[in-house]
């Protein structure tokens, strides 16, 4: 196993279920949480003591999702899962499933797992295996090998609004010639928990500013 689980948090009552499903179905998984603001104190003490334990970073502030995932890239040294942490794994040894793919398949830069509540249809379970993703992908649960860090670089920081930082991270990928895909054997479940954005589960978040962002950048919205 080469890889860390990435967590970017600021509240236990989404964090504490996150990090139970990852080591039900992934127990040995290094997992790294970046602190947005937690209070330890409503941490329940067998939490506290897990093993292996869970690695914790402080966060920046202003929160900025971009920035605190790469303070958590920047933690580890192997590939990296960014997890939401309103997203609960589901498959037994997924990001197991997901690690010997990469490292099957090359060409591609990023692969998402599948779930039930997404933006990008697409990422919905559609029992086909591996499959190539043309445009994007929203970074719900993304596994990102080391190999596409080293070519592309990390998440681009001047995404200080919601959305589009993973927008951006997709068209770097695949301007360096590396593909996107999606993982159908390996779920998770992003509709059980209240995301900090977007408030209830099935409620789109506003990423109006975060388009403008890229438009700034890129010169179109697509």
């Amino acid at each position: 196993m080469n890889f860390s689980v990435i967590i970017p948090s600021r509240t236990l009552s989404n964090l504490l279920p996150c990090i139970e499903a990852v080591r039900k179905h992934e127990p040995l998984a290094e997992i790294i949480v970046v602190d947005d603001g937690i209070d330890w104190t409503e941490a329940p003490l067998p939490w506290l003591q897990m093993v292996p334990p869970v690695t914790v970073i402080r966060g920046a502030k202003p929160f900025i999702f971009s920035r605190n995932c790469n303070l958590g890239i920047k933690a580890c040294e192997g590939d990296v899962i960014l997890l939401n942490d309103d997203a609960l794994l589901e498959t037994p040894f997924g990001f197991h499933e997901i690690e010997e793919t990469s490292h099957a398949h090359p060409e591609f830069g990023v692969i998402s797992a599948v779930t039930n509540v997404v933006g990008n249809l697409a990422q919905q379970p559609k029992d086909e295996g591996l499959r190539e993703e043309p445009r994007t992908l929203a970074f719900v649960c993304v596994y990102i090998p080391r190999r596409t860090i080293a070519l592309v670089g990390l998440l681009d920081e001047r995404f200080t609004a919601y959305g589009h930082d993973d927008n951006d991270y997709c068209r770097r990928v695949r301007a360096a010639g590396l593909k996107l895909a999606i993982f159908d054997d390996c779920f998770v479940d992003h509709a059980s928990l209240h995301s900090t954005f977007r408030g209830l589960p099935h409620t789109a978040g506003d990423i109006r500013a975060g388009r403008e962002i890229y438009i700034a950048k890129w010169g179109t919205a697509s």
